[in-house]
């Protein structure tokens, strides 16, 4: 059985890459004799799927672009040979979450959507773990259209309950595939050393670079992001914590979370440095779950570092800029109380961001203990809903090998 995966191109969005993980070693686990066919961009977003899925039959066919005469044409030879094999797979699989909107551009929308609809004539096609849209003019109509012939899973209710507006007919229930246990989980302890991080000592804050989306005005972006620190830091509730800065998505480098990690900490006082541990490395995502599960909560402006802060049982106040914030969490989660809508020029430039997230901090430490007895009953309930998603997938590429 060759299975293509795609949508899992970089490595270093830890959100997606936990998706791709959970899916990966899922089927690898049912079903016998698969080969990943993988969009990986590069030989090291290879390895490192190897290494958090501990699957070794994954074949990269992203072939990258070069300028030298000789290696140009060693990787044409190399794209012929993966294109037929990529002909041949029997099953493709687009992991969501929520590339098919417009959030990113309409004319990379049209383009994908069209993609869809031509290979879907030839290819059995599944869309897991999706947000699919909100579409303005006709391309809700046109997105139901390309993608007829495709099977198609949200990750939440309320983009489910949206779709069936739409009168898609292929379209079924699902969570996002992050609510899962990362494989390698148990061999991430050490990362916590490697900072000298004490379970229950400190706050991560995950800062997302892509500030466009809350904001056009970047510094009014990070003199807030700097108060919500002061802020945690002056809290006498939270007098003996310290702060972690952590990135969730390193690449592509124009909304690397690092950039404004590294602008916070050029532009706070120098009087709370102490208490701050600013983190730059790459790691894996078993790592960076580690780190956000083991902390007393966190505040992020990436969802999936609110996912995983959830999935070891931990609050995580979400700064959110779209639907699936909303749906993921607010809904699928019941914990709208922890999302804030910030999408906003406003809240940013008249400094209510800052106060909203204070808000939010002084309402998880009155209230913590209920609180984890509340998330651990919907993490539970959501995981669950993740395997049987992914037992129907599984069911599905069974009846392919037997038909």
């Amino acid at each position: 059985m060759k299975i293509n995966i795609r949508h899992i191109s970089n490595t270093f969005n830890y959100g997606s890459f936990m998706m791709a993980i959970t899916l990966i070693e899922y089927i690898n686990l049912k079903v016998n004799d698969v080969k990943f066919y993988v969009d990986t961009f590069t030989a090291n977003d290879l390895e490192r799927l190897k290494k958090e899925t501990g699957v070794k039959s994954l074949i990269r066919y992203n072939i990258p672009n070069t300028n030298k005469f000789t290696k140009k044409c060693i990787n044409k030879l190399k794209k012929i040979k993966l294109n037929r094999m990529i002909k041949d797979t029997d099953i493709i699989i687009i992991i969501g979450g929520d590339d098919i909107s417009e959030y990113y551009g309409v004319k990379g929308l049209i383009k994908e959507l069209n993609k869809f609809k031509k290979e879907s004539l030839k290819k059995n096609i599944i869309l897991l773990g999706q947000t699919m849209g909100p579409f303005t003019d006709n391309r809700g109509q046109l997105a139901k259209e390309c993608l007829s012939k495709t099977k198609v899973y949200t990750r939440d209710d309320k983009n489910f309950n949206y779709l069936c507006n739409l009168e898609f007919s292929n379209v079924k229930k699902g969570r996002d595939l992050a609510f899962a246990q990362l494989p390698m989980q148990y061999k991430a302890k050490h990362i916590l050393k490697k900072y000298n991080l004490i379970k229950d000592s400190y706050i991560t804050v995950v800062t997302s670079g892509l500030t466009k989306c809350y904001t056009d005005n970047l510094d009014a972006y990070l003199k807030e992001e700097i108060k919500i620190l002061e802020n945690i830091l002056v809290n006498k509730k939270l007098i003996d914590k310290k702060i972690v800065l952590l990135p969730h998505v390193l690449l592509p480098e124009h909304v690397d979370d690092r950039l404004i990690i590294k602008e916070i900490m050029k532009k706070i006082d120098n009087k709370f440095k102490d208490r701050i541990i600013d983190i730059y490395d790459e790691m894996l995502p078993s790592e960076a779950r580690e780190i956000l599960g083991n902390g007393l909560f966190t505040i992020t402006g990436r969802m999936h570092a609110a996912v995983s802060t959830f999935y070891m049982r931990k609050p995580a106040i979400s700064l959110s800029y779209s639907i699936k914030y909303s749906g993921v969490i607010g809904d699928g989660l019941d914990m709208n109380e922890l999302v804030i809508e910030s999408a906003n020029e406003q809240l940013w430039s008249n400094g209510e961001i800052s106060k909203l997230v204070d808000e939010k901090v002084n309402y998880i430490l009155e209230n913590y203990d209920e609180l984890i007895k509340k998330i651990d009953v919907k993490v539970l309930e959501t995981s669950r809903i993740v395997e049987e998603e992914l037992e129907d997938v599984v069911n599905q590429i069974k009846n392919r090998i037997t038909n």
